[in-house]
């Protein structure tokens, strides 16, 4: 097996320590070597809007690549309508592909990405290796529409499903099916940049997006290749101007041109919405300074909007997911401006405001959930009011007549979509035991993980909460325990413990569901407690879906309060009086990287060693609006920036710390980790180091992966195992 990992050692070289012993269930190379053994969960479901054929993308071996499915609620059949990955377009071909050293290097295709259902179910439209197919939803044959060097992508039905919209070099075409016309309905000159559309419910309009001035171009260096290339992508850092956006409505045939909207100044991170009668365009923009949000009705007929909803944060907004009423009378929305994010309606032209669910629960989008959608005389939602670890599956009625109706009856996570007319429903579920896998009215339509899965001694989870070292609030965590480890009996052997961090610093992780925030880091956990470390996970301050408070709770100090949050947990393992407290570990992701760095620098005694992945070390490096949102920006507040970044603190580190950072990142740059290596060089800091030259953000290739965590877990085993400390 290729490792493409080049390590680089830049302080002072550490005696490598063996491999820790497993056995063959337990392998990294088994567990990070497709096919999973928990397979590839079904993603992008989407029901025709009047039929009750469900799409929805999924690979039933366990393996990277997604093809697109259907189910046929009424016949109760599935169907697998592609089978790509052996296609060959050369092309089309990638410039790794093209490349003579890198082409060895190649991760594994991830497969279709979306799709779009006519709303008769009958047909589906996707792009592929930005090329157009359509196929009948029957199966059969596939179409192929392009063949076209451009790009070809984001095709949607018309209404009628006789037409095709989709965008080519930054412009919408619209094709008509069957030998008909190619039309290009947009003329966007640069630098302003389509960012997304939507027919009109009634086929006559598109409705479009444009960032007049789009975020700065930087480079990306590759250099594994035959030649050391960097390739333009867009990117801000803090303290650029958030890029505002732009609504225009345009007729979907004909020779009349685009007209602009007049939507106020903003931008956005929520698609727009048609209203089902085709006569006005909902969208919720977020001020430039990220303290405020307008949620917006545009009538397309005068091109003048109002404002419906309006809310401020002293801190900074979560901005409104919204929606429409089937009469196109009423708006649903959501806002955390009581504390928690729930449910609102509205009428269209912003009297009588209602909330209509209450309570210290949350309705929160998360990657892995649904939008609430209004049917008939309800609204349906999932939502933590079980607990924040779960999520159940309500309908509520949308005047707030009545209590809202739990119609999940599952422990764990269950997330729904409800056909048009209200009748269907398909679930995507999980719970400690099982990773997602889709029930469609209750009945299983896939199976994800592989039979071994099942046979795999995954460790057990204790979930609880602890008191934050900041304030003793209450901390949501969990517990991965070794086997034969009892964290109630204070005589058994002291154990060593890791404190994992997830990610993002908004996600949440402590979930009643196998697999939590991210599948590969949660069977890492499962691998280093099977070494026999204790592993700590927790929802730190800045974790979404425990209201607006816990949400914002790093505003100016990210690495301050939340790391206080973490310490408390260090605190907790402490109170077991059965954990090793010389010998306690830290490690994460993105966010975790970064929250691992500023655990070894400004908590030095506290751990012994720390493994940071892909972590943000100077803010100033970071998105804009990221940073602007918790941070403001380096002119407007350089201390918050000072303080946040682990960078400034990296001369007290007196453990061991462990660098992992892929040099093709385009969301937390190389940059980060190069600039924190200079850094401790300069400090005469002994650290250690690896680097990956073909990952992104989160790792592609199975070798990278395998390379990395057996990296890590030997890390760990060297440094926090009693008995296997060398001399520093």
């Amino acid at each position: 097996m290729r490792v493409l990992a080049a390590l680089l050692l830049s302080a002072l070289l550490l005696p490598a320590a063996a491999a820790p012993s497993t056995n063959d269930a337990w392998s990294l190379d088994r567990l990070f070597t497709r096919p999973y053994l928990w397979g590839t969960w079904p993603t992008q479901l989407a029901w025709a809007k009047h039929a009750h054929i469900l799409g929805f993308l999924w690979n039933a071996h366990g393996e990277t690549f997604r093809d697109l499915y259907v189910y046929n609620a009424d016949t109760k059949k599935l169907t697998r309508l592609t089978n790509l990955k052996g296609l060959k377009d050369p092309l089309n071909d990638t410039e790794a592909e093209r490349d003579p050293i890198r082409k060895e290097y190649l991760p594994p295709q991830a497969g279709l990405t979306a799709f779009s259902l006519s709303e008769d179910g009958a047909k589906a439209v996707f792009s592929y290796r930005r090329d157009l197919y359509l196929v009948h939803t029957t199966g059969g044959e596939i179409l192929r529409l392009t063949k076209t060097k451009a790009a070809e992508v984001d095709p949607r039905f018309s209404p009628d499903g006789a037409k095709i919209a989709f965008t080519q070099g930054g412009q919408i075409f619209v094709l008509t099916l069957n030998g008909g016309m190619l039309e290009q309905r947009t003329d966007v000159h640069a630098p302003a940049s389509l960012t997304g559309f939507r027919w009109s419910p009634d086929g006559k309009y598109l409705a479009y997006s444009v960032e007049p001035r789009p975020e700065r171009l930087m480079p990306l260096p590759i250099y594994s290749g035959e030649f050391v290339t960097a390739s333009p992508f867009t990117r801000s850092v803090a303290g650029d101007a958030p890029s505002l956006i732009e609504y225009y409505v345009v007729e979907s045939t004909g020779d009349n041109p685009p007209r602009l909207l007049d939507t106020g100044k903003g931008f956005e991170s929520r698609p727009l919405q048609w209203s089902p009668d085709s006569r006005y365009l909902l969208v919720a923009l977020e001020a430039p300074n990220y303290k405020s949000e307008d949620v917006r009705v545009a009538d397309i007929n005068t091109a003048k909007s109002k404002v419906v909803f309006h809310q401020t944060d002293d801190r900074w907004i979560e901005l409104s997911e919204a929606g429409w009423e089937p009469t196109s009378k009423h708006i649903w929305l959501t806002s955390d401006q009581s504390g928690f994010s729930h449910l609102y309606t509205v009428a269209l032209d912003g009297t009588n405001l209602q909330q209509i669910t209450k309570g210290a629960w949350e309705i929160h989008r998360d990657p892995f959930s649904s939008s609430p959608q209004w049917i008939g005389d309800s609204i349906y939602y999932s939502s933590t009011a079980a607990g924040a670890a779960e999520r159940q599956f309500y309908k509520v009625k949308a005047d707030g007549s009545a209590a809202p109706e739990r119609l999940s009856n599952n422990q764990g996570l269950n997330i729904a979509w409800v056909s048009e007319d209200g009748k269907q429903q398909a679930l995507l579920r999980a719970d400690m035991k099982n990773p997602f896998d889709l029930y469609v009215n209750g009945d299983r339509v896939t199976t994800s993980p592989l039979p071994e899965f099942y046979k795999t001694d995954w460790a057990e989870t204790r979930f609880f909460t602890y008191p934050s070292l900041k304030d003793h609030k209450p901390v949501s965590a969990r517990l991965l325990l070794p086997p034969g480890y009892n964290p109630g009996d204070p005589n058994q052997k002291p154990r060593p413990a890791i404190v994992y961090i997830h990610g993002s610093g908004a996600a949440t992780s402590v979930l009643a569901q196998w697999g939590s925030y991210q599948e590969q880091r949660f069977v890492f956990n499962n691998y280093l407690a099977h070494q026999g470390f204790v592993i700590l996970e927790m929802d730190y301050r800045g974790s979404t879906n425990y209201g607006r408070d816990w949400r914002t709770g790093v505003y100016l100090y990210m690495g301050g309060p939340d790391l206080e949050d973490v310490l408390g947990g260090v605190e907790y393992l402490k109170s077991l009086k059965n954990i090793d407290m010389s010998h306690i570990g830290l490690w994460g992701w993105s966010y975790g990287g970064f929250m691992t760095a500023m655990g070894m620098f400004r908590a030095p005694a506290v751990f012994k060693a720390g493994a940071a992945f892909s972590g943000v070390y100077d803010w100033r490096n970071y998105n804009a609006v990221y940073t602007g949102q918790r941070l403001t920006t380096p002119a407007e507040n350089p201390e918050a920036f000072e303080r946040s970044s682990p960078i400034h603190f990296c001369g007290q580190l007196q453990n061991h710390l462990l660098i992992v950072h892929g040099m093709a990142d385009d969301n937390v740059l190389f940059q980060d980790a190069v600039q924190l290596t200079e850094k401790l060089i300069h400090e005469g800091r002994p650290f250690e180091e690896s680097f990956y030259p073909e990952e992104n953000h989160s790792y592609a290739r199975d070798e990278s992966l395998i390379s990395a965590f057996s990296r890590a877990a030997r890390f760990f085993e060297q440094y926090l195992m009693p008995g296997q400390d060398p001399p520093r």
